[in-house]
């Protein structure tokens, strides 16, 4: 049937959602101009329909909130995701590309990008409806800003992920307006959850690193988690999945599913079981909570490759408590790539607009047809590990070695009551290893941790514990164990950036092992230096002149400088992300992707990892692995710890070690507290428009432009995504970094820093830091309500210079301080407990100095 034949006078309201979705389908799909036009021209009468249906009637909006929000679901779908991404970052090979590439920019963005503004206003339509008389002013100032943001006529640089990213912003804003507003069919009441809730439920969800994540009761729902999983199910069972995703049908084999110890984690892997039963696939269910790199292990290693589908393991990672979430790897283990999770997304939202629940059935049913099946994958993941190296590729580990370093030391694991119990201290017990352990204990609610992540200041605990035992070294891991930690004697902690330029010396430089290095953008320029000295290692090495795959990207732009600037010669370059780490394994030396894998794709790498503690190598798990990580490390220290001839005995003595090689330096990470610490990364909440603003000044600079009185050697990025900066001192020298970068996975911006002068690096975030301090003051001093004030509150760092700029808005304003708290505390209800913290410190001023 042809998905355009509708017959658009017959529609009725409870059929918008099933028609917008069949016409969506033909626009995401359309390959030919011709497709384009039909597509746009049919979509085009169906907003027309809308209109007229929904938008023009305000009393349907005001008494049928499930229409109503189903409207606007479709307008914002429409806004974010009317031009397909694919053809947004097409990137030209040949003469017959660049011909097609020169069309896409003179036709067909222009023709969706019209079809978009056309949901835009329509968008702005029907929040002109009086059921919003009441929050006029906000949605004036706050949500219609973010609505033409997306106009292409406005911002052609506004692109589909972030595009998804806005209407994310938008659906989170209007659901906090709940609070300043009495409207009824607005808020909960006897006869429902009203509108704004029913907007929210609709929200389109989004993926990170391979997942969706959000804070439980909120976002994160049972029936959105069953469609999260119903959609995963419909891409295995290969229901009408477009080509270009990647389609594969693999219906009746099995889905692993696995869960980490936060609470509700083995409630939503229940869910998950029901969904996958229900469709079909045979289960294999963890017993217990289990790490996400043993669940990946059992997946592509414990099973028959020909009887799996994928894994689903139902994690938030290192979030906050409050969060959960579930991610996919698709059935060779890597986490699924952006085209799979934008296509997982979109039809997350097609069941959504119509209203469609997942399929489920018990999973004791599925139990008594043995359809579903337990396991613990602990025994063979330590096998596996145990044989590294025996006729396979993988990095081997001398455990007599670890023993007999050890044998007169004591090692401290930090479980951040997580699901990494039992797996590091079982292979430190085979390896004959004396330690102690903290957070040892299942806590759903990871008591005492605001992030279960072994970074500063999480792991704060664990260095008091090293430093009060006299341990000689200190290991931690996240809540589902792929992140790891490090402290060695003294309670000193070292950074990822760190521990991943030391590994790089002790496999390649020191024992001879080859295979490609990958860094990420945030990592430590001494990575490409080592991989530089590795013997024998050419063939593992980029291409020349390769450009890095995102520099080479579409949206990428060069500010200052060259895109071969960023080109490394020994090492291959990536965002940040571990799935990005991943397709290197599955690229050629040119970053161009592999069809077919060759067979020994998986040992294509020797190590890759990040600055935010996730590493994997040659032959391992296609994934992030926390324990197997922490052992790597004992075993570099055992190594060093044990040669004839200047023997390293700690992580602090490998480190200086390292640095004083030929062509080496020492790097700081440094942070804005302690010019001498080794964080290295400012973690910081702001107003939305001003962390959009943050990462745009740095994109607007020109030539000559100076950063803490330091030149621009390089300056490039992505708008709404990164910065990357290479400065250079007035001597010429460039190594010093700095990178500005909008988390994939939690509302704030991330500052990093690299500097071979610690103090410099401290001018450098101090820097950094400041300009997001003048863009938040400015966001304040433009607050138009008290509502819009408290509210940017909670997401803004007390400083004095904020402070005097809160005070001097209240005073132009005349707003009584004791309105201002009740406003304040009431929406601290509402926050999740990082911006209640903040917002707390700025009750106390209020009541203080208010």
């Amino acid at each position: 049937m042809d998905p355009l034949n509708v017959a658009f006078d017959q529609i009725t309201v409870p059929q918008l959602g099933t028609v917008f979705n069949q016409l969506n389908r033909a626009l995401i799909t359309a390959e030919s101009e011709a497709d384009w036009h039909a597509s746009v021209t049919a979509m085009d009468q169906f907003l027309d329909i809308l209109a007229q249906r929904v938008i023009f009637d305000p009393e349907l909006i005001a008494q049928m909130p499930i229409h109503a929000s189903r409207a606007f679901s479709i307008l914002l779908t429409l806004a974010a995701t009317g031009t397909q991404y694919r053809l947004e970052q097409y990137l030209p090979q040949d003469a017959a590309g660049r011909e097609r590439r020169a069309l896409i920019d003179t036709v067909y963005l222009p023709l969706t990008g019209q079809l978009r503004k056309k949901a835009i206003n329509l968008a702005v339509e029907f929040l002109a409806a009086p059921v919003f008389d009441s929050l006029r002013d906000d949605i004036d100032h706050e949500i219609l800003p973010l609505l033409h943001s997306m106009d292409f006529e406005q911002d052609r640089d506004r692109w589909m992920p972030f595009r998804v990213i806005q209407i994310g912003n938008i659906y989170e804003r209007l659901f906090m307006f709940r609070l300043r507003t009495q409207e009824p069919h607005l808020i909960a009441n006897t006869h429902g959850p009203g509108l704004l809730r029913m907007i929210y439920d609709r929200k389109y969800l989004r993926f990170g690193t391979s997942g969706v994540r959000g804070r439980w009761g909120a976002d994160f729902t049972e029936r959105r988690a069953k469609q999260v999983v119903q959609a995963i199910c419909d891409f295995l069972n290969d229901v009408d999945v477009p080509n270009f995703v990647g389609r594969e049908n693999l219906a009746g084999r099995k889905i692993v599913i696995g869960y980490d110890t936060r609470r509700n984690a083995d409630r939503v892997a229940e869910w998950t079981a029901q969904v996958c039963l229900a469709n079909g696939f045979q289960v294999e269910f963890a017993n217990r909570d289990t790490p996400t790199p043993a669940l990946a292990f059992y997946l592509t290693e414990a099973l028959p490759p020909d009887e799996v589908a994928g894994l689903i393991i139902c994690t938030a990672s290192h979030n906050p408590p409050e969060w959960q979430g579930i991610k996919f790897n698709p059935r060779l283990g890597y986490p699924a790539p952006t085209n799979l999770t934008d296509f997982i997304a979109f039809r997350i939202n097609e069941l959504q607009l119509e209203d469609v629940n997942a399929r489920v059935i018990n999973t004791e049913e599925g139990r008594q047809e043995g359809r579903l099946r337990g396991f613990d994958p602990l025994d063979d993941y330590v096998a596996w590990i145990k044989n590294n190296g025996n006729g396979n590729a993988r990095i081997p580990i001398d455990f007599d070695r670890i023993r007999k370093f050890f044998s007169d030391k004591m090692v401290v694991i930090d479980e951040f009551h997580g699901s990494g119990r039992g797996y590091l201290t079982r292979l430190l017990g085979e390896a004959g290893v004396r330690y102690t352990v903290l957070h040892a204990q299942r806590d759903p609610d990871l008591t005492g941790l605001d992030y279960a992540n072994p970074e500063e200041p999480f792991i704060n605990p664990l260095k008091e514990k090293v430093r009060e035992t006299g341990a000689h070294l200190g290991l931690g891991m996240d809540t589902d164990a792929d992140r790891f930690g490090v402290v060695s004697l003294g309670g000193v902690y070292f950074r990822p950036n760190q521990i991943l330029t030391m590994l790089v010396r002790y496999l390649g430089v020191e024992r001879g092992f080859t295979g490609r290095v990958i860094a990420t953008q945030t990592g430590s320029p001494l990575i490409e230096v080592l991989a530089g000295m590795i013997p024998g290692n050419e063939e593992n090495k980029p291409a020349e002149g390769a450009l890095p795959g995102y520099v080479n990207h579409p949206f990428y732009k060069t500010v200052i400088g060259s895109p071969k600037d960023r080109i490394l010669k020994n090492a291959f370059l990536v965002p940040v992300g571990i799935k990005y780490i991943e397709e290197i394994r599955r690229v050629d030396r040119s970053y161009r992707g592999l069809n077919p894998l060759p067979a020994d794709w998986r040992d294509r790498i020797l190590i890759g990892g990040e600055e935010s503690s996730g590493l994997t190598s040659r032959g391992h798990i296609t994934d992030k692995d926390g324990p197997w990580a922490n052992l790597l490390i004992m075993d570099m220290l055992a190594y060093f710890g044990t040669r004839p001839e200047n023997p390293l005995t700690t992580i602090a003595e490998i480190w200086e070690d390292t640095v004083r090689m030929p062509g080496l330096w020492e790097t700081f990470g440094c942070s804005p507290d302690d010019p001498t610490s080794h964080t290295g990364r400012a973690d910081v909440d702001a107003p939305l428009e001003a962390k959009e603003a943050f990462i745009d000044h740095y994109l607007n600079l020109g030539a000559g432009a100076e950063i803490a009185g330091m030149g621009i050697a390089f300056l490039g990025g992505i708008r709404y995504e990164v910065a990357e900066m290479q400065l250079k001192d007035a001597e010429g020298d460039e190594r010093y970094q700095l990178r500005v970068r909008a988390s994939g996975t939690e509302p704030i911006n991330r500052v990093y820093v690299e500097s071979k002068d610690p103090l410099q690096g401290k001018v450098i975030i101090d820097a950094a830091l400041d300009q997001l301090e003048t863009l938040t003051i400015q966001e304040i001093c433009a607050a138009y309500s008290q509502w819009r004030l408290v509210d940017m509150l909670s997401q803004t760092r007390f400083t004095e210079k904020t402070c005097q700029a809160v005070q001097a808005t209240i005073a132009a304003r005349g707003w009584p301080v004791a309105e201002l708290k009740v406003k304040l505390l009431t929406l601290m209800g509402a926050l999740e407990a990082r911006n209640r913290k903040i917002a707390a410190v700025w009750l106390e001023e209020l009541t203080t100095n208010g």
